[in-house]
């Protein structure tokens, strides 16, 4: 009887939360999307105060990371692009077949029983 009890209120739990947790997403969305349009959005102009918000902040994690990790590389040269791509064909397309010819290749159906 332990074993039931207990398998029961798991599935209760996990039922509850199936209801519960796309609406707590939702709500969450809701607030920091309503958070961003309040919020001034990043601007470049020729001048600055303390109010403007920077386009890209100094202490960038991701820059950081990339700046410490990644040497710079050197500029590679890339290929002429007329020896990469193949030119068209100058010929005419081929003119498009009639129906004719196109059911004729189609499979037939099994002979109708009279």
């Amino acid at each position: 009887m332990g074993r039931n009890v207990t398998w029961r209120s798991f599935a209760l739990l996990w039922a509850v939360l199936q209801f519960a947790l796309p609406s707590v997403a939702l709500l969450a969305d809701v607030r920091l999307e309503r958070d961003s349009v309040q919020a001034p959005g990043a601007h470049i102009e020729f001048g600055s105060t303390r109010a403007c918000r920077p386009v890209h902040a100094d202490e960038c994690a991701l820059c950081q990371v990339l700046s410490r990790a990644a040497p710079p590389a050197e500029a590679t040269s890339l290929p002429d692009i007329a020896a990469v791509v193949r030119p068209s064909s100058t010929q005419p397309i081929a003119g498009f077949a009639s129906r004719a010819v196109t059911t004729a290749e189609l499979p037939r159906a099994p002979p109708a029983i009279a």
